[in-house]
């Protein structure tokens, strides 16, 4: 959340293409995947990086 804390105000008035936008929702489900598998991870007790969460970090 910190690290959004800094470029976010900086992006008002921004404008995006469509690549643009679609790069950044592609950046957004791989936070998602990653915070998912933490939370997962630390209701199982186990922090073993699996294929789930491997391949969609490398974008596969």
């Amino acid at each position: 959340m910190v690290t959004l804390g800094r470029p976010v105000p900086r992006l008002r008035g921004q404008e995006f293409t469509a690549e643009e936008r679609e790069q950044v929702r592609r950046g957004i489900a791989k936070v998602r995947t990653a915070t998912d598998w933490l939370e997962a991870a630390m209701d199982r007790g186990t922090f073993t990086l699996d294929e789930q969460l491997v391949q969609p970090l490398k974008g596969e």
